[in-house]
């Protein structure tokens, strides 16, 4: 066995050297590991404006739940409301602004309308209720029409059945 340069021969086998940059024609650039200041700066800008468009489609998200929330609030209270009309319990009288007695902050006033309805012994009953977080202009509202027969009608049947 000879010994060339520190390596032993082992016959049948080549040795092989590694090639340089150089030699492969590869550029230096190639060659060295790591990132450029530019590159990070380039990867950090992109991160931060997707960054920026997922924080904004949350916002939004979150901004859409509170006006859901709100016209459903609005809705279930508009209904309750005109049920306690239709049953009796509120007096079918025009009114307005008026405040919710389970409403702590204030902010849900109702408003009802009371008309003639196609005919003559009915009545069109419109409620509307609104979220007035500053008083002035609502954020939600909802409105609600329904005709009933005039319950003046049976009060009145009923004092002329009992005068007879």
């Amino acid at each position: 066995m000879k010994i060339m340069s520190g390596t032993a021969l082992i016959p049948g086998h080549r040795i092989r050297r590694r090639r340089t940059a150089s030699e492969t024609g590869a550029s230096s650039r190639m060659a060295r590991h790591g990132l450029s200041l530019l590159e990070v700066l380039v990867s950090v800008a992109i991160f931060l404006g997707a960054l920026t468009a997922i924080m904004q489609l949350l916002n939004s998200g979150q901004q859409a739940e509170i006006a859901t929330r709100l016209q459903t609030e609005a809705m279930l209270r508009c209904e309750a409301k005109l049920a306690e009309i239709v049953s009796g319990i509120e007096e079918a009288a025009s009114s307005d602004q008026q405040k919710f007695p389970d409403d702590e902050i204030g902010n849900w006033q109702w408003s009802v309308k009371v008309g003639n309805g196609s005919a003559t012994s009915l009545l069109m009953i419109t409620v509307t209720v609104e979220h007035l977080p500053d008083g002035k202009n609502p954020n939600a509202a909802f409105t609600l029409t329904r005709y009933m027969r005039d319950p003046q009608l049976f009060i009145d049947a009923a004092l002329s059945e009992a005068g007879e």
